[in-house]
């Protein structure tokens, strides 16, 4: 999670791009194109961690024409929301609240009102320290967070008017891993949905392990159903899926990979079947991985690197089973290990890509080429007080 604790590299910023040609058919037929969206929030930390400046609340920004964004207001009740999610219908915005020294975490929710966010309800506990993940349940009953420090797993009802009721289930997860400082125990980091909303998965960096959950949509109970395991030192972070719905890829924080998974609908059992490093070859990859999505089309897959200070595109092949390094983009001009780009935002439209650049104080906005997969800077980045999180609407 913080920067400090790993020796980044000093390496002069630089596009890479990929040494040879190299084409795939698209997996999927085409889509029709999607308008991009019209607002972003972004989420990150009040009390600025590593000694820097902290942001007023959430931030609530115009997009563009061209995707630059614009703040034009702050929602200034919440302290250190450093990840937010919306729920199916749009129509509501859910945000955590990760507060510092191992305090008991919370969660809020608003009510999405044009550029206005209006409260609603009482905010929760997320029944541990350090919230750093959540999601909706595809039927828009319940919301599941995951807290890093304590290694819980929490499911709260959503009620018809998009407040939330105290935890129906708290289950913590157990293990640690090899890494002296980054797996004292389970870290949990990302909860997310199988294409059909009958599963969740949660990759745990403390315990290198992928848990999968069956999901009672009725109750929203949750019982283990399978476990991934890594090799020792790996640290899953981030998970998604590709379109198709039988490949899953997860980025490794600490084994600066992207692990491709099969994924049996039928069981919820994953099996890796491939790795790909976000480092260009010749390059030391003392880095760490941060989100991860994949175009509508399944195409391409979307990156960032913190310690190179990049973002990445792989193209896709073989119907998503193998990934080829695109291109290796820098999000700022500043020196790579001073931005640390802690999340990655990809349109709805495919067009448009942003990264949270936590330590660099800023959120950069690029164009992704569907043909190619390269990206070009689509703005100056924007000055934003620790982002940690961007969210498109």
């Amino acid at each position: 999670m913080n920067p400090t604790r790993r020796n980044l590299l000093t390496l002069a910023a630089t596009t890479v791009t990929s040494t040879a040609a190299w084409t795939a058919t698209r997996t999927l037929a085409p889509r029709p194109p999607r308008p991009h969206a019209r607002l972003a929030y972004i989420g990150g930390f009040t009390k600025g961690e590593y000694g820097l400046p902290g942001l007023p609340g959430i931030g609530i920004a115009r997009v563009g024409p061209t995707g630059a964004l614009r703040v034009t207001r702050w929602q200034r009740d919440i302290e250190n929301p450093s990840y937010l999610t919306l729920s199916p219908a749009r129509d509501r915005l859910y945000a955590v609240s990760q507060r510092p020294a191992g305090a008991p975490g919370a969660l809020h929710a608003y009510r999405v009102d044009g550029d206005e966010l209006h409260p609603l309800g009482t905010p929760r506990s997320s029944q541990g320290a350090a919230p750093v993940h959540l999601a909706v349940a595809p039927g828009g009953r319940f919301l599941l967070t995951v807290n890093y420090d304590s290694g819980h797993l929490a499911v709260l009802p959503i009620a018809r008017d998009g407040s939330l009721g105290e935890a129906v289930q708290v289950i913590r997860h157990r293990g640690r891993g090899p890494h002296p400082d980054e797996q004292r125990g389970p870290h949990p980091h990302m909860v997310a949905f199988d294409p059909k909303g009958r599963r969740v998965l949660v990759p745990d960096k403390g315990n290198d392990r992928i848990h999968v959950y069956d999901f009672d949509q009725r109750t929203g109970r949750l019982a283990e159903a399978h476990r991934a395991t890594l090799p020792p030192g790996t640290g899953p972070r981030h998970l998604v899926f590709h379109p198709g719905g039988r490949l899953a890829y997860v980025t490794n924080e600490l084994g600066h990979t992207v692990t491709t998974w099969t994924y049996d609908e039928g069981t919820g059992r994953l099996a890796a079947i491939g790795h790909a490093s976000v480092a260009p070859a010749g390059i030391n990859p003392r880095n760490a991985p941060s989100a991860v999505h994949v175009t509508g089309d399944g195409a391409f897959l979307v990156t960032a690197d913190r310690g190179l200070d990049t973002v990445e595109t792989f193209r896709t092949a073989d119907r998503g089973r193998r990934l080829r390094l695109v291109q290796s983009q820098p999000v700022t001009a500043k020196a790579p290990g001073t931005v640390w780009p802690r999340d990655v935002a990809l349109d709805a439209s495919d067009r448009y890509v942003y990264t949270a650049n936590q330590a660099g104080q800023s959120v950069s906005s690029f164009r992704l080429d569907p043909a190619t997969g390269r990206l070009t800077p689509a703005a100056a980045p924007l000055p934003v007080p620790s982002p940690s999180c961007v969210l498109l609407r």
